[in-house]
Parts: C-alpha cells; sequence; structure tokens
C-alpha cells in the first residue's frame, strides 16, 4: 500500500469518527436535555456521553497519526509567507490554521466541561460547555471548507482507490 491509498484509509476513517462525533455531539447538545435519567430512542444518555467521547479520543489520536504522516509537507510550508504562495494553497493554509485552532479548542473546552461536570447528578451547562460547542461548530464548517479545497485529490484517490482498475485486479487474481 502506497503513501496516498493510506492517507486515502486514514481520510475515510476519520470522516466516519467525526460524523460519530458530531452526530453524537449534535443529539447531546439539542434532542437529548442536559439531564442523566433521559431516554432517547432507546438510547441512554449516558451510551450518546461515552459514544462521543470515545469517537473525539479516536479522532484526536487519528488527526496526530494525520499530522506525523503530512509532517513533512508541514514543514516545508512553514517560514513560507501567504503572499508568496499560489491562491489555492494559501486558501488551504489559511482554512488549515484556523481550523487547527478551533480543534484544540473544541478539545481543550471539551476536556474542561467533561472535568467540571464527573460525578455531577444534575447536568448544568457552564462556560466551557458552550465554547465547546460553539467551536465544535466551527471546527466542522473549517473541516467541511478543507474537503472542498481538497475535492479534486478526494475524488481522483476514491477512483485508483475504490474503482478497481485492470492491473490491480490482475494483482489480486
Amino acid at each position: 500500500m502506497n503513501k496516498n491509498e493510506k492517507n486515502f484509509r486514514l481520510d475515510w476513517i476519520l470522516l466516519l469518527v467525526f460524523l460519530i462525533t458530531i452526530v453524537s455531539g449534535f443529539l447531546l447538545w439539542l434532542v437529548i436535555p442536559n439531564s442523566k435519567p433521559f431516554v432517547f430512542a432507546g438510547i441512554d444518555r449516558g451510551v450518546v456521553l461515552i459514544v462521543h467521547l470515545g469517537s473525539g479520543f479516536l479522532g484526536l489520536l487519528g488527526v496526530i497519526v494525520h499530522i506525523v504522516w503530512h509532517w513533512d509537507w508541514l514543514k516545508a510550508l512553514r517560514g513560507r509567507r501567504l503572499s508568496g504562495m499560489p491562491k489555492k494553497l494559501r486558501a488551504n493554509r489559511v482554512v488549515d490554521r484556523i481550523m487547527w485552532i478551533t480543534y484544540i479548542a473544541t478539545n481543550v473546552f471539551g476536556a474542561i466541561a467533561w472535568v467540571l461536570h464527573f460525578g455531577d447528578d444534575i447536568y448544568v451547562v457552564r462556560v466551557p460547555d458552550r465554547l465547546h460547542v460553539v467551536f465544535g461548530i466551527a471546527w466542522t464548517i473549517l473541516a467541511i471548507a478543507h474537503l472542498a479545497l481538497h475535492w479534486k485529490w478526494i475524488t481522483s484517490t476514491s477512483q485508483r482507490c475504490i474503482v478497481s482498475s485492470p492491473s490491480r485486479s490482475s494483482q489480486i487474481q
């Protein structure tokens, strides 16, 4: 498996993990009231919270791997002025930077909120909870922009990795 295929697989795993995190986060924020003994669609709020936390941690680990795999690209861009970059690369760099800041803020405020609520019988919405939600929404919007900026790579790599070419199917047989 080449580097491009490894990145592609990791990116699909990250997409799935983040979708689970986003959906469970929206359930916790909008659908399931802020009380522990609540059941929605047969699922206890605690289960949704565990799914949210677990997928969030998996996403964090995946992002760390993603950054390690892209470290050479990140080093190559370090020190380059934005004004000297091509327009698309500049847009990508700006979105990635802001996305990184919002991702860190989402995780930090999520961790603070989790620690503040640890052992609480009654869930009270606090400032870290609200900041976790705000930064999480901002990160989600930026992640969509990130996907849009990489759409050409996504489609071309999808065709290479998912749709089997004649040379690939002959290797399998």
